[in-house]
């Protein structure tokens, strides 16, 4: 299960457009913050024009006369460089501002749709879709552009204020590493926090992989768990690329693909060995399971997003969908009595691809801690502020599940942070 991929590489999703996000080749190197630019005294005032991907910003327009109706535009360009796009219509107050606050900014960067291009296509297809900027071992932030444009007044028709809001995946001195299967013996990225990050206490690593998308689908989820403060890698496990090492389907995977990864992971600096935590989207969902069940000494937690409780079979084709030292692990039921820490199941009630709220309660009658939100779909994983665009209706619309969807994200995200910082 998944979302369609757009990208060959990665499913998790941000803005990007305008400036040019700071390059990789330079951890260290700061992006100054960007300026605002107005006429008549309009400009946008944010509380962080710079921060990181899933923290939230306030944004007020000012200066602009009382009364006065206005659009602000969120628009960013994907990495086909096809344009996405979101507006909010507001009137001025009796002050001459209009206040987004956090909540209203959060409706623009989670709200863009594709205006062009393929993915315009899928709205209306019934179909999942996302938006994808460059991964983050390439680029370490993006921007997303503010617009505001007067509907009424002597501005009518005018752009009035323009700002760039730059969203970081790495904050500064964060490092990537891209690994492969003939270097490391593992395909993914790893990413690593600013050394004596925190002072000198050692955090939970974390190993994050996605579900039947396949490819590197964690990779965005890496990058912002090591902003704050984990030693975090991203693996691909199947569909990683031409000459990867790596199947291309759910068949045969073997827990020892991801134990290995998880060992070099815990020797990492800045890793406690004792805290690894494993984060799986939802057919990723059985192998966290699975690798919590069944390798107690190398893995504590266990996130399972849109999970399954059971053991399915392969995708696309294939015997059997997962192994263990060579041994195919049967269809079924999973057990969770061996798990050495705790276990979070995140699921949304609205869930058409698979019942993964009742899988939420069926771990839950084991012990696993669970968070069901009723109106939410299947894009429940992972942080909150920059997936747009999932859940395409028939209708042409985007489904009303995708909202939930964000919700859902924006409450589960902190309750993992907690989790990993326990």
């Amino acid at each position: 299960m998944g979302r369609i991929r757009i990208a060959p590489t990665a499913t998790a999703v941000a803005m990007a457009l305008a400036a040019t996000a700071c390059g990789a080749s330079d951890p260290a190197k700061a992006r100054p913050e960007p300026k605002p630019t107005g006429q008549h005294g309009v400009r946008f005032a944010a509380d962080h024009p710079v921060a990181r991907a899933d923290a939230p910003v306030h944004v007020r327009l000012e200066g602009i006369a009382p009364g006065t109706k206005v659009s602000i535009t969120a628009g960013a360009k994907d990495r086909h460089d096809q344009r996405w796009a979101a507006t909010l219509r507001r009137t001025a107050d009796e002050n001459g501002a209009v206040d987004l606050g956090s909540d209203g900014t959060a409706d623009l960067l989670e709200g863009m749709l594709p205006t062009g291009g393929r993915a315009k296509k899928l709205i209306g297809s019934g179909k999942a879709f996302s938006y994808h900027p460059g991964p983050p071992g390439r680029q370490r932030s993006y921007s997303v552009r503010l617009t505001a444009t007067a509907l009424s007044g002597k501005d009518k028709g005018e752009r009035v204020a323009r700002r760039d809001l730059v969203r970081q995946w790495l904050t500064k001195g964060t490092t990537h590493r891209e690994l492969t299967v003939a270097g490391d013996k593992v395909a993914g990225d790893l990413y690593l926090p600013p050394e004596g990050r925190g002072g000198d206490s050692a955090k939970a690593p974390v190993l994050v992989f996605g579900g039947s998308e396949g490819g590197n689908s964690g990779t965005y989820t890496a990058a912002l768990l090591a902003s704050h403060g984990h030693p975090a890698m991203s693996v691909c496990y199947f569909r990683c690329g031409k000459d990867s090492g790596r199947p291309n389907g759910i068949d045969s995977i073997d827990l020892d693909y991801f134990t290995r990864a998880g060992r070099l992971l815990r020797k990492q600096r800045g890793a406690d060995p004792e805290k690894l935590a494993v984060m799986g989207n939802s057919r990723g969902s059985e192998a966290a399971q699975l690798l919590g069940q069944r390798r107690p000494e190398v893995f504590r937690d266990v996130l399972a997003y849109a999970p399954s409780s059971k053991v399915n079979g392969p995708y696309l084709s294939g015997t059997t969908a997962w192994a263990d030292h060579g041994e195919p692990i049967p269809t079924g039921p999973i057990p969770l009595d061996r798990v050495r820490g705790t276990v979070l199941a995140v699921a949304g009630g609205n869930d058409k691809m698979w019942g993964s709220a009742a899988s939420a309660a069926a771990m839950a009658r084991q012990g696993a801690k669970k968070l069901v939100y009723p109106d939410a779909g299947h894009h429940v994983n992972w942080f909150p502020l920059g997936q747009p665009g999932q859940e395409g209706g028939r209708d042409g619309a985007v489904a009303a599940t995708a909202a939930a969807d964000q919700a859902a994200r924006g409450s589960s995200w902190p309750r993992a942070l907690d989790l990993l910082d326990s």
